[in-house]
């Protein structure tokens, strides 16, 4: 990379009609979708620093008017880039991995904002329902050489990779993330993994070299899609275990 200021983008990614049957959802009520949707933008609006862009992404076709209407109303229109179109054309047993980042796949080869970006600009893609409280500690504490950033955690569940917040400049994305949505099938030949786990295994292919940890824990908020449990509920522990464990014991990725 070189020495030019960085700029950032976000990425959000939504879904706010979930395809009937898609594995392991159950959040799936369109309306209150949404309103996590509008609380999640309002957030990065709030936080939006100056120079940053939004790119929000949806994949069900969806009205998109109240959303916009939020970025008119703090004067923020001029700054967020809305797509919308039909990407749930798949077999809902392919899972919601490969639904996600077959939205992203869309997003990087039509927005506007993403293929005006500069080489070291940083796309940082966020599942668009939740809130990452402290998203700028996060993208301030990213080695700048990291063309990359992903977090990997291998507690409680080996071999796993978040995949609701990474980042990744557009060469990056050509060179390991590329049409990587085909690649995302759930339970592939029988094995009963997932998008998570099989994001890591091509990651581990095309020898990327790391880093495959986040310097800052993500603090998160926000509803799961899989038993709609609240993050700010449970997660608040979790936070808070996998804080001091980076901190005291940063070989064991939880």
């Amino acid at each position: 990379m070189s020495d030019t200021i960085e700029r950032h983008i976000l990425l959000l990614t939504a879904t706010i009609t979930p395809l009937q049957g898609i594995n392991n959802l159950s959040y799936t009520d369109p309306s209150r979708r949404l309103r996590d949707y509008e609380l999640a933008l309002e957030h990065y609006l709030r936080i939006r620093r100056p120079g940053e862009r939004i790119v929000f992404c949806e994949n069900s076709g969806s009205d998109l008017s109240t959303l916009e209407n939020i970025a008119r109303r703090m004067n923020a229109a001029d700054a967020v880039e809305f797509l919308s179109f039909e990407g749930n054309n798949f077999p809902p047993t392919y899972g919601r991995g490969y639904g996600e980042f077959k939205m992203v796949e869309h997003a990087m080869t039509t927005s506007r904002t993403i293929q005006a970006a500069q080489d070291d600009d940083m796309i940082w893609k966020i599942t668009g329902r939740y809130i990452v409280e402290n998203l700028h500690a996060i993208i301030d504490t990213r080695p700048r050489k990291s063309a990359l950033y992903c977090n990997y955690r291998d507690h409680p569940k080996k071999g796993w990779m978040d995949l609701y917040l990474m980042a990744w400049t557009r060469a990056s994305y050509r060179q390991y993330l590329s049409q990587v949505y085909t690649k995302l099938i759930d339970d592939p030949d029988g094995r009963p993994v997932t998008a998570e786990h099989l994001m890591r295994e091509h990651l581990t292919e095309t020898r990327f070299a790391g880093p495959y940890r986040f310097r800052k824990t993500p603090k998160l908020v926000g509803i799961r899609g899989a038993d709609g449990a609240g993050y700010h509920l449970r997660g608040r522990g979790k936070y808070l275990l996998r804080n001091v464990m980076s901190i005291v014991a940063p070989w064991i990725w939880m």
